[in-house]
């Protein structure tokens, strides 16, 4: 039948439970996506299942868990540039030389900064997560409340040098560099609400307390966050699907 694709496999390889193994499903029947979603979880043979992707015919796979995304990055000899750089995979397509690897989690959040934050001043808050550096790239600016400065440094410079904030600690330092933000950014943790503005934006990359949400204009929730990671995943298996196609 012309125009006609036969499913390929997609599996979502986990462990303990998948995270993103129905989200995906449900997307990909609502849009007749030719792939079909199986989950397996992974105990110690990683690497056995990445190898066998390409001679079993399958689309790809997912990987979930960061320390299974880890691992996978020591596994493969081609990665995309994301994925070097953070050490982490969470997809893997099989090709004639070999696997490649892809981490699109910083993708999805500079697509997510671009749609609502491009250019804006940021503070990031909550444990760092180096890995997402090259997601912050659209904003104007990043500072960072972390608990020292070699810390908050050490983060800082995986950005580039304009685009390269203040560390502060706390106290006055960090109710200035909330007052010059834009966006704050919440990645877990405790959340000082004396910093929170009415018009900041907050964006979550965890769920922030009820009570945070009556000191700001607008709350980014976690799951759209994950929208636009589940779109960005799709997308190197050829399938540009936007975030609002995904259901959480």
């Amino acid at each position: 039948m012309p125009g006609y694709a036969p499913p390929r496999p997609l599996v979502v390889l986990h462990r303990g439970q998948s995270r993103w193994y129905s989200p995906l499903l449900a997307a990909s029947l609502n849009h007749h996506l030719p792939l079909f979603l199986y989950t397996a979880e992974v105990g110690s043979g990683l690497e056995a299942a990445l190898g066998g992707l390409g001679p079993l015919g399958l689309a790809g796979a997912v990987i979930e868990p960061p320390t299974l995304q880890a691992e996978a990055a020591g596994l493969l000899a081609h990665l995309e540039p994301e994925a070097a750089q953070a050490r982490r995979v969470d997809l893997v397509l099989p090709e004639r030389t070999g696997c490649r690897g892809f981490y699109q989690e910083p993708l999805a959040l500079a697509r997510l900064v671009r749609r609502y934050a491009l250019g804006e001043k940021a503070l990031w808050l909550g444990p760092f997560r180096p890995e997402l550096a090259l997601g912050l790239r659209g904003l104007g600016q990043v500072s960072l409340l972390c608990e020292s400065f070699a810390q908050g440094e050490a983060f800082l410079r995986q950005l580039p040098a304009p685009q390269r904030g203040v560390a502060v600690v706390g106290g006055a330092q960090a109710e200035a560099a909330a007052r010059h933000a834009d966006l704050l950014i919440y990645a877990g943790g405790p959340l000082p609400l004396f910093l929170l503005q009415p018009y900041h934006r907050l964006l979550a990359l965890q769920a922030a307390p009820a009570e945070a949400l009556r000191h700001i204009g607008e709350y980014l929730p976690p799951e759209e966050w994950h929208r636009f990671y589940l779109s960005a995943l799709l997308e190197p298996l050829g399938h540009a699907l936007p975030p609002e196609a995904f259901l959480l």
